[in-house]
């Protein structure tokens, strides 16, 4: 495309910062008050964000750059994990400069409920710049705004919320804006670096730096001229996604596969089409549609070849490799990693219709638009395809998801706004013009939450982020962990999702937590809630568990009881203690159930 297709006259450039700022102001004192008890509180709103902070607190300790391992996960044996201390650095860069000023805890908590809100300033404005390069600096305001419309997006930004999704999101918003660039080798470099950035942040990022490679190449196809931009991309993916590898790993750690996390099962591929295209092209031309198209074919062909030949064990995905019991008590129960038709109705609804409502308005602006501006809109149609198509095989995609679908949605509401205000009578206008609320993605979920009216979902919907709420804030919050906090350390057999608060708030160590890697930790905490008093007994002991603790409520103690009626967790809950067991008394504000585990020699 050509800059004089898209850009508006300079006098109006200047608008787009002043609008993003207050959008962002406003929308970051939305989530401030929103998440103020959390700030508060210390709480957290899911056991990766806990996780990180143990993460975060272990580096700053003295743990080694390479080793992200959690060593209070199932020891001597340790935890091994799969994050970045990519996204460790912010968090921790403000922790050692509040720490003068505020003292260690105020300090940690000041990081992780700023980090979210610089995050969140940080895509309300690549989103306004993307926008504004695919169209005009009204449709460009419009999107950003949309983001505080957008739920599946803020809760992924919201204070204390400081995991890696929030990342991915932004790498997204980066890639978009990345692509619109006219400064091809640019615009192929920034793309490169924030997909190997995503893709380096969580694998999850993989089919997404495919998509852009494959517009990359459609253009290619199209206009030979746009080259520079195709080869730097991959050039760039392949070189930034070592750098990362070897920079946050280290040698000889970087040379092994691994099948859920950027490894040389996915890198050697990436370098294999990065050499490919150039000596291609130098051999076969551009002449032609037909030599373009075989350049590109070519090219995936070999990374495609590459990986079939060092990637056989990743064939089946990240999580073949599960233990049985693992995969089917834990990893099928995880919802937000499941396909779109494995949700409920409401949650259906909520990843298919927005983006659906985007799309419709990309298709709009390909039919009002002519040239290369018609061809950026396609560009788009195809990346908010791509991003679509993830979020129905895996439901927490729907982030990405949504924010490909902004430019669409915003576009419709420009387009059908003055419609509304030409109205003749004032309450036609005031009625269109509330009825375009129904077309952002609050106002499609409202909508369908209206539809859909089976009292069963919606109950048990209900009651779980009830017992989810009790669990989380009555349970393992800092001020409910005191006096567990204040007994001679040791391991603690736990449920899986109060793990990483009992890491965080605690001295104790743990036999696992949500996390796929401890395989073996996982599977023993499954089986000693699920089994027979007798097994659990068993892999306490082997284990050499001191406490056995767990929450009374909460989702993952029904799933227990459900599926294992006759199980230990089942028995813990009716009250039948065994002898192996010696309640210990908590504080009267602690609802936190603890034992301490008698060893035969002491019975």
């Amino acid at each position: 495309m050509t800059r004089a297709d898209v850009r508006l006259p300079s006098a109006s450039h200047w608008r787009l910062l002043p609008a993003v700022a207050i959008v962002t102001l406003l929308l970051c004192s939305l989530m401030v008050g929103f998440g103020w008890h959390a700030i508060a509180t210390f709480g957290f709103r899911d056991p990766d964000d806990a996780l990180r902070y143990v993460e975060v607190r272990d580096f700053l300790n003295g743990q080694n750059w390479f080793d992200v391992s959690q060593h209070r996960i199932n020891p001597p044996i340790g935890g091994p994990m799969h994050w970045s201390r990519l996204v460790d650095l912010p968090i921790a860069a403000l922790i050692l400069l509040f720490r003068p000023l505020f003292g260690a805890v105020m300090a940690d908590r000041l990081a992780m409920a700023i980090v979210p809100l610089l995050l969140t300033g940080a895509l309300c404005l690549t989103v306004g710049l993307a926008v504004r390069r695919l169209s005009d600096t009204v449709t460009a305001i419009a999107a950003s705004a949309l983001i505080a419309l957008s739920i599946p997006i803020v809760i992924q930004f919201l204070p204390m919320r400081i995991d890696h999704h929030s990342w991915q999101i932004l790498m997204a918003a980066v890639a978009l804006w990345a692509t619109f660039d006219t400064q091809l080798r640019r615009s192929g470099i920034v793309t490169g670096l924030a997909a190997a950035f995503w893709m380096h942040v969580s694998s999850e990022g993989l089919p997404y730096a495919v998509v852009f490679g494959g517009v990359f190449a459609l253009a290619f196809l199209r206009d030979a001229a746009t080259w520079d931009r195709l080869w730097t991309y991959a050039v760039t993916l392949a070189a930034a996604s070592a750098v990362f590898l070897l920079g946050t790993r280290g040698w000889p750690e970087a040379t092994r596969l691994y099948c859920d996390a950027i490894s040389p099962v996915y890198l050697l591929p990436m370098i294999a089409a990065a050499i490919a295209l150039p000596l291609l092209h130098r051999i076969i031309g551009t002449q032609n549609l037909s030599r373009r198209a075989l350049i590109s074919a070519i090219a995936a062909c070999v990374g495609a070849a590459v990986y079939l030949s060092v990637g056989d064990v990743c064939r089946g995905g990240p999580f073949e490799a599960l233990d049985p019991i693992v995969y089917k008590y834990w990893y099928l129960n995880v919802a937000e990693g499941r396909p779109v038709w494995e949700q409920t109705p409401l949650m259906i609804g909520i990843v298919i219709l927005p983006p659906l409502v985007g799309m419709i308005g990309m298709l709009i602006s390909i039919r009002r638009t002519q040239g290369d501006q018609r061809f950026a809109w396609l560009t788009m149609l195809l990346l908010s395809g791509g991003a679509y198509a993830v979020s129905l095989m895996v439901m927490r995609a729907l982030s990405v998801s949504y924010l490909m679908a902004l430019p669409g949605i915003a576009t419709l509401i420009v387009l059908l706004l003055p419609k509304a205000q030409s109205l003749r009578t004032a309450p036609g206008r005031i009625m269109a013009t509330v009825a375009l609320c129904g077309i952002t993605p609050l106002g499609l979920a409202a909508i369908l939450a209206l539809l859909v009216s089976d009292k069963d979902v919606t109950t048990q919907n209900a009651e779980s982020s009830t017992s989810s709420s009790k669990a989380a804030l009555g349970c393992t919050s800092k001020a409910h962990l005191v006096g567990l906090a204040a007994l001679p350390r040791g391991t603690i057999m736990a449920p899986l999702d109060v793990g990483p608060n009992l890491l965080a708030f605690t001295p104790h160590s743990v036999v696992a937590t949500s996390h796929h890697r401890n395989n073996v930790g996982i599977r023993d905490v499954l089986l000693t809630f699920m089994g027979r008093p007798s097994l659990a007994e068993r892999i306490v002991m082997q284990h050499k568990v001191r406490y056995l603790v767990y929450c009374e409520v909460g989702d993952e103690i029904d799933n227990y009881v459900e599926r294992a009626p006759h199980g230990f967790m089942a028995d813990l809950k009716a009250g039948r203690i065994p002898d192996w067991l010696q309640r210990v008394p908590m504080p009267p504000s602690e609802t936190i159930r603890v034992y301490r585990v008698v060893t035969p020699a002491a019975r």
